[in-house]
């Protein structure tokens, strides 16, 4: 995955200024880094926004940072915060612990704390498609008070296991602030990409709340849970196809929003602002193969 690993900071820092596609570094890239090197790092690289966790937002309070000391750290570095995550125990009240339901309602309480934009979810039990779709329902009314919509994530090895799959949730909850959020390793892992035109012809452009880069190991791992958490690669350095994937949303008429996600143990060992310099120089000569739209290009954050 060597794209000029050996840069220095101030290299890395110049890219930032060359911002043509507005890019957010999600939460797993950098998952090893406090908040404050997120931050420099992923504004050194260009991203204009970043992605934060609960067990990121909970380690910077304990950090003793307030809600507002975190908000101000992001606003220092010329970064907003995109998405939070995870919420993931909405379907059935009954079916979860009080801290499991706290979780939950910690992430909604990070977006209006922080004003982001998405609350990205996913549900990895099984329940009946109604009680999906009325906890989604639920959370998103909650959402909705935040400011936020809620990005449903489809995984291979989750209950809601692809785009059709998640979109019949989506649908069935009749949340207007609900959509799609699609992820290139669950694309390619999930097999959406042999899904027919037509499965996706039915979910509406406007409905793909995100998408999220990286690229896949050649070959899957029989543990795919293990590869999604540990062994991803920088977008174009793997077997993913991620040009004719975007090629593909593009065709469809989606214009959503762009994160890079890549969740590397090999990535994780190396200084995060060249992490975040090679997750951006690789994401944006990908959007660029692919036709992309560019974004309005952002000033230079100093």
């Amino acid at each position: 995955m060597d794209i000029g690993a050996t840069g220095d900071r101030e290299t890395v820092r110049t890219l930032g200024t060359r911002g043509d596609y507005s890019l957010t570094l999600s939460d797993l890239t950098l998952r090893n880094a406090d908040l404050r090197t997120r931050c420099a790092a992923a504004a050194a690289a260009g991203f204009t926004g970043i992605g934060l966790s609960i067990e990121h937002y909970r380690a910077a309070l304990e950090d003793q940072l307030s809600p507002a000391d975190i908000a101000a750290v992001i606003a220092e570095h010329g970064l907003e915060v995109n998405e939070v995550e995870l919420a993931a125990h909405w379907a059935d009240p009954a079916a979860y612990s009080e801290d499991e339901l706290e979780s939950d309602r910690t992430v909604v309480r990070m977006a209006a704390e922080l004003g982001a934009s998405r609350i990205h979810t996913t549900m990895s039990q099984h329940f009946p498609l109604d009680t999906l779709a009325r906890g989604l329902r639920a959370l998103c009314r909650r959402a909705a008070d935040a400011r936020a919509c809620v990005a449903l994530e489809y995984m291979p090895y989750a209950a809601i296991d692809s785009a059709t799959c998640a979109w019949k949730v989506i649908e069935a909850s009749g949340a207007d602030n609900a959509g799609l959020l699609i992820d290139a390793w669950h694309w390619e892992r999930a097999h959406t990409a042999d899904e027919p035109d037509s499965a996706l012809r039915a979910i509406p452009a406007e409905r793909v709340a995100a998408i999220q880069l990286c690229d896949t190991l050649p070959e899957p791992l029989s543990d795919l849970r293990r590869e999604a958490l540990h062994c991803r690669w920088l977008p174009g350095h793997g077997a993913a196809e991620l040009i004719p994937m975007l090629r593909r949303l593009a065709r469809h008429g989606v214009r959503a929003p762009i994160a890079v996600e890549v969740v590397s143990d090999e990535l994780d060992a190396q200084d995060p602002y060249v992490t975040a310099r090679q997750a951006y120089v690789s994401s944006r000569s990908v959007l660029r193969d692919s036709g992309w739209p560019l974004s309005t290009p952002r000033r230079s954050v100093r």
